[in-house]
Parts: structure tokens; C-alpha cells; sequence
């Protein structure tokens, strides 16, 4: 189940803010995931992306 929401996190990411890709790029993986910590200011296009992968996350 991990690597499906992996795969559809990384499909989704072209759509995504440039800020968003380069964190996702320079995050390290463990155990078949990543753990993004995003600074949330706004509820700017950077928030709306990070709830999109959130979704992603709590349909698996």
C-alpha cells in the first residue's frame, strides 16, 4: 500500500509548486517513505498542494 500512495505522490508532483518538488526531491526515504515537513504560513498554492498529498495519503 505504501508504494501506491508513493507513486500516486510523485505522479501528482509536475502539478505541484517548485518549492514543493524540490522538498519532496531532498527529502530522504525510510522504510518506503518520505516524511515532509512543510512550513505552512499561508493558506497559499503551497498549502493547497501539501492537502492534495495529504488526501493521497488518507485514502490508503
Amino acid at each position: 500500500m505504501i508504494y501506491k500512495t508513493k507513486e500516486e505522490a510523485e505522479a501528482l508532483l509536475p502539478g505541484c509548486t517548485a518549492e514543493l518538488q524540490e522538498l519532496y526531491e531532498q527529502t530522504q526515504e525510510g522504510n518506503g517513505q518520505k516524511w515532509l515537513m512543510i512550513d505552512l504560513e499561508d493558506q497559499d498554492q503551497l498549502y493547497q498542494d501539501s492537502l492534495r498529498l495529504v488526501k493521497i495519503r488518507s485514502k490508503a
